[in-house]
């Protein structure tokens, strides 16, 4: 399968991801890519759509600082927004994309 977009494209849009090898990425990529292509997702959303998924699911293994403290070395990561596809800006954005792309029903009562 051919991926839909490219690590540093995903990388664009997720600076916390730029010390992901591209290597690692491509597995993300991929993972997104049969997702978003067995999807209902339109076409011209499919590259974008596979870029935030993918960054959602790299991003749930990197941990990001939220605060960091010299004196006495603290430092505090940052959580979860939610569960599942929600925990994370990027996963909401493929959420909000692939709501978009879902044909409305239209039904006629005889």
């Amino acid at each position: 399968m051919e991926s839909l977009t490219t690590a540093a494209r995903v990388k664009s849009i997720a600076s916390h991801l730029k010390a992901v090898s591209n290597e690692d990425m491509d597995v993300y990529i991929e993972d997104a890519s049969q997702e978003v292509s067995s999807s209902p997702i339109k076409e011209e959303y499919r590259e974008r759509a596979t870029r935030y998924l993918a960054a959602h699911m790299a991003s749930l293994n990197v941990r990001q600082a939220q605060n960091q403290k010299v004196g006495e070395i603290s430092q505090t990561f940052t959580t979860t927004g939610g569960a599942g596809i929600d925990s994370t800006p990027y996963g909401q954005e493929y959420d909000r994309i692939l709501k978009k792309s879902k044909p409305l029903l239209n039904l006629t009562v005889i």
